[in-house]
């Protein structure tokens, strides 16, 4: 049954564009679109926020028994009529034959995170316009290695920016993550400020200034109140490049 919360329907809707839903649940999901135009809604929303993360994640040449595995899988949902609707069966197509996605589980469960990370406020009104830039950032452990996706920046249109952590991350007492950054090298990083417990934030246009394609952004560890030089002392935590959305407006 096709839940009636918002809420619920949220985690339907990316779950159902992100292919993590059962045969039966998908047949129930492609019946109800047609007539629910709020689903529907919903599911082009998530089509919105996640398919541009492909183009963030590394490419990886899949073993190519794995194509072969898929196709007979579909074939034997197209015998038992579970098919997907046009709008749906294009972007998945886009997705699984992207060469990012290869990264295999980490682009799931990035994606699944993402999911999370914006409930469960439901939809809200989109007032700073569709997304401009995207920036990935990966997770830095230790010994300074890249251990996986950890946050999220989006950029919108107007400019405004949008800080979404896809992990639980403590800075500890008398430390706090601040972000970072970095479009003129002679020039150096530029603070967007501390983030408040969470990571999650809101920034002004005005914040940014300038915004471009491989720009970089990053998340530091500091003292409580920020970095008291102007300029990262800390462990990079979070480290990543903005990549341009190809994604519209609702």
């Amino acid at each position: 049954m096709i839940p009636s919360a918002p809420n619920d329907r949220d985690i339907l809707a990316g779950e159902y564009v992100l292919g993590l839903l059962e045969p039966e649940v998908v047949r129930e999901v492609e019946l109800a679109l047609p007539a629910d135009g709020d689903l529907r809604r919903r599911v082009a929303f998530w089509e919105e926020r996640l398919l541009p993360l492909a183009g963030g994640l590394r490419p990886e040449t899949p073993d190519p028994e794995i194509w072969t595995r898929i196709e007979r899988d579909l074939a034997g949902l197209r015998a038992r009529r579970v098919i997907p609707s046009p709008i749906r069966e294009r972007a998945m197509y886009r997705v699984w034959r992207s060469a990012g996605v290869w990264q295999g589980a980490t682009a799931i469960a990035t994606a699944a995170a993402i999911v999370l990370a914006l409930l469960p406020g439901g939809l809200r009104p989109r007032t700073d316009g569709p997304t401009r830039f995207f920036a990935l950032l990966q997770t830095r452990d230790s010994s300074g290695a890249e251990a996986g996706p950890g946050w999220l920046i989006q950029v919108a249109t107007d400019g405004t920016v949008r800080s979404i952590p896809l992990a639980s991350v403590e800075p500890g007492q008398g430390r706090s993550l601040q972000l970072w950054t970095l479009w003129d090298q002679a020039r150096g990083p530029v603070s967007l400020g501390v983030l408040p417990p969470g990571g999650s934030v809101r920034l002004p246009p005005d914040r940014l200034g300038v915004i471009g394609s491989g720009q970089l952004f990053e998340i530091t560890l500091e003292p409580e109140y920020g970095s008291p030089t102007g300029r990262p002392t800390g462990r990079v935590l979070f480290i990543g490049r903005a990549n341009a959305s190809t994604t519209q407006s609702l």
